[in-house]
Formats: C-alpha cells, sequence, structure tokens
C-alpha cells in the first residue's frame, strides 16, 4: 500500500515535466508533490530501483520506469534541487505534509487558466519576506483576484512550501 502511494507521488512529481497536452498546446504547469518514499526511489541505483519496481503490475513498471528514466536525464542541479525539496517537504511535521499535498492536489485541479494565475502569483509570493508576504495575502487587491479557495491554495502552500533556492533566484 505504501509503495503504491508512493509511486502515484513519484508519478505526479515526474508528470509535472509534461508539457505538451494532446492538442498541442502548452498546458499550466502543475506542482509536484515530493515525497519522502519517492525520495527514496529516485536516490535508488537503476539495480534497487529495479527490485523494488519488480514487485508491480507490468503496466505500472513501465510507466514508472519511463518516469525515472525522465528524472535521470535532467541536469544534475536539477536532480538535486528536486531531492532537497523531497527532503525538506520529509522533514515537516506531518500535519504540514498533509496539508501541503491537500493543496497541490487542489491547485492541480484547477482550470488551466487558473492554474497559471495562481501558479504565478505562488511563485512571487514564495519568494518574499514573511512579512511581506502576510501583507500582500491579506491585501484588498489580492483578495479581489483569487477565490477564496485559491488564497487559502496561496497561503497554504507560500507558507508552508520551501522558498526556491538561490540559483533559481538568479535571473
Amino acid at each position: 500500500m505504501n509503495r503504491a502511494i508512493a509511486i502515484a507521488g513519484l508519478l505526479l512529481l515526474l508528470a509535472s515535466q509534461r508539457v505538451i497536452a494532446q492538442t498541442g498546446a502548452k498546458p499550466a504547469p502543475k506542482l509536484a508533490n515530493p515525497g519522502t518514499v519517492v525520495r527514496q526511489l529516485m536516490r535508488m541505483t537503476p539495480e534497487q530501483r529495479e527490485r523494488a519496481l519488480e514487485k508491480l503490475p507490468p503496466q505500472r513498471q513501465a510507466q514508472i520506469r519511463q518516469r525515472l528514466r525522465e528524472f535521470d536525464n535532467l541536469p544534475k542541479a536539477e536532480q538535486q534541487r528536486r531531492l532537497q525539496l523531497s527532503e525538506i517537504f520529509a522533514n515537516l511535521p506531518s500535519e504540514k505534509q498533509d496539508l501541503v499535498r491537500h493543496q497541490i492536489q487542489a491547485f492541480n485541479q484547477l482550470p488551466d487558466e487558473r492554474r497559471r494565475v495562481v501558479g504565478g502569483a505562488f511563485q512571487r509570493l514564495r519568494r518574499l519576506p514573511e512579512s511581506e508576504r502576510q501583507a500582500r495575502l491579506a491585501s484588498p487587491q489580492f483578495r479581489t483576484r483569487f477565490s477564496p479557495a485559491e488564497q487559502q491554495i496561496l497561503a497554504d502552500l507560500s507558507n508552508n512550501w520551501p522558498p526556491p533556492t538561490q540559483e533559481a533566484l538568479r535571473p
């Protein structure tokens, strides 16, 4: 059961890298859900992964192997960034992990257009110092631009998701 949950998390994490929809249009990006077991799978050698995957149905094995190949083909810096994010996530208290998972799911269920707007606001909010972030979240402009559900997503994620690394902040 835990493996199935971990594998589902891995699929969510790596599925965020797919950007071409059936129509050929670029969909709004989704947020990846870092998880402890996902982190373990990404850190495994190909041989260790293979042993872990052998316990799954063939179709699931093929899907996960493809996602792992995509991860392995990322630049080392991006792999490290994702692993670091999953480490930080793993060290959050379980109630915060649950909150982040729930809000990532809510974010990913938003329509493409809203996901673009909310995603952009999230990226800006998480770069702000705590006091500025709280002021922005409480501003009338923010409250009129986003629905109550979107406001909650933004508040919960920006207050609990780790900020980007300094490298990611460079122009």
